[in-house]
């Protein structure tokens, strides 16, 4: 009875503990309305859980494989304080406690000190994350995992890079797992905890920036190369380090990977209309159905193809977002950034999307708006066969059909911002909209889809100026005789 009333006391105390901590920060959610808006750019996300609203959109199945660590938990979200013989992250935490003792091996200073630093900013990183999920989170504990953490995570991408990976005992599956699990919203580590371990080292500082920098501008989610993105300034040091403004770091590496893949590519699809040629305009003038539609009306990748539209791969992009069209010399053509598509592509897609919808992330949906646009192209394999034809999007997932099935999963209940996009599909809803297009674009396909058919084509036009001239040649013949 009296173990029952301490295990009552001691919830009521949790529970009181968890509404002071709610309490405090909706007076600061007060406090800032009143002084300017309530997710000011300048306040920089929390690390959380991805928002209940996203969580009963999708099955639970789905929730645990693309939102949960598959081996390697990293921050207190899943961090069980104690391992029990057999669960799921038992050798995944002791394989990272050998990454974490390398690391610091590497670094030239003691475990000490790498520890004690962190202790000294443990508050601030405690401000990272949710209050919530940190509340039973004793400070030394906390600072603890944090170093371990820390360590291990520095210690895997700069052997990634390296391509030493194998040469603690890893396996490539162990790898596959580790990237899987390092790009989760929920597993995050502040980008501020790898700065301080960082400058903590004594030896290999320049060794470990450069790691990361190369690590963040592989070819996630695309199979060609994009423009690299800085994370370090040239020359950059510890006085440097502690004068950079916060709001401009990344806060996770979730989101420096968000800031690569965006690039500027959203903003690259709101070209002005002048850009078409004097033919195009006149031709839309004169050609057009007059009644422009509210909403566009295109489907999928048929329905444009229909319509004389070509789908082509970007040579030269900085993010996959990147996508535009053009009408230059009467060729309709939607040109958009190539993405690959594997097994680690729904997982990364949703937790951006996850992130892009966390409540104090101000953003424009950059990600979810881009799902969404491709989403829309892609109805079914056939879609996603002509995207590949096009050299837009490369397969490594399986057959065209799953391909088709995963972007309809993803996007079904997502929504975008309106404004993003909008120029572009304005531009190839008047395209569209001209009465000649569909005429124009089954000639092309009869007649110029292939060599042959060209050529077929050509022959019959040669006919047709043979004939014409050889009844010329005749009517003059014929005219000459009769005038003699």
């Amino acid at each position: 009875m009296a173990h029952e009333i301490i295990q009552i006391t001691h919830t009521e105390q949790k529970s009181k503990k968890l509404m002071l901590l709610e309490l405090e920060e909706a007076v600061g959610d007060l406090h800032v309305t009143a002084t300017g808006p309530l997710n000011a750019t300048s306040t920089k996300p929390l690390i959380q859980k991805a928002m209940p609203a996203l969580r009963k959109l999708y099955d639970e199945k789905t929730m645990d494989r693309h939102f949960k660590p598959i081996s390697f938990s990293f921050g207190p979200l899943h961090h069980a304080k104690e391992f029990t013989q057999g669960s799921t992250f038992e050798k995944a935490e002791k394989f990272k406690r050998r990454l974490a003792a390398m690391f610091i091996i590497n670094s030239g200073n003691q475990m000490e000190v790498l520890y004690e630093n962190v202790k000294k900013e443990i508050q601030s990183l405690r401000n990272c994350y949710d209050p919530i999920e940190v509340v039973d989170w004793e400070d030394e504990e906390l600072a603890w995992m944090f170093l371990m953490d820390g360590c291990a995570l520095l210690h895997f991408i700069l052997l990634d890079v390296q391509g030493k990976w194998e040469q603690l005992g890893g396996k490539n599956d162990q790898c596959a797992f580790m990237i899987h699990d390092l790009f989760l919203l929920e597993n995050q580590l502040p980008f501020q905890l790898l700065e301080i371990l960082i400058y903590s080292c004594i030896e290999g500082q320049k060794e470990l920036k450069d790691s990361i920098a190369k690590f963040i501008n592989r070819p996630f989610l695309s199979p060609v190369k994009q423009i690299s993105i800085p994370i370090y300034d040239q020359g950059d040091s510890q006085t440097h380090h502690c004068e950079r403004q916060r709001q401009e770091e990344p806060v996770h590496l979730l989101a420096l990977l968000r800031r690569k893949l965006i690039g500027q590519g959203v903003k690259s699809q709101e070209k002005p209309r002048e850009k078409d040629g004097l033919l195009e305009k006149l031709m839309r003038k004169l050609c057009s159905s007059g009644k422009r539609k509210i909403w566009p009306t295109f489907r999928n990748v048929k329905d444009l193809k229909a319509k004389g539209i070509r789908f082509k791969a970007k040579e030269k992009t900085d993010g996959i977002t990147d996508i535009d069209f053009n009408h230059r010399y009467c060729m309709p053509t939607l040109t958009l950034a190539p993405i690959l598509v594997d097994e680690g592509t729904m997982p990364i897609l949703l937790n951006l999307i996850a992130y892009e919808m966390c409540s104090d992330f101000t953003n424009e949906c950059e990600i979810t708006s881009y799902v969404t646009f491709l989403e829309s192209l892609i109805d079914s394999g056939k879609d996603v066969k002509e995207l590949r034809d096009a050299g837009v999007l490369f397969n490594a997932l399986g057959s065209d059909e799953y391909v088709a099935e995963m972007f309809n999963k993803i996007s079904k209940y997502l929504v975008s911002n309106p404004e993003k996009y909008e120029g572009l599909k304005d531009r190839i809803q008047d395209h569209c909209d001209l009465l000649w297009a569909s005429d124009v674009a089954y000639f092309y396909r009869t007649y110029f889809s292939s060599p042959w058919s060209l050529l077929v084509f050509l022959g019959a036009v040669a006919g047709l100026v043979m004939t014409g001239l050889q009844t010329y040649s005749g009517f003059n013949t014929q005219t000459g005789s009769t005038g003699h």
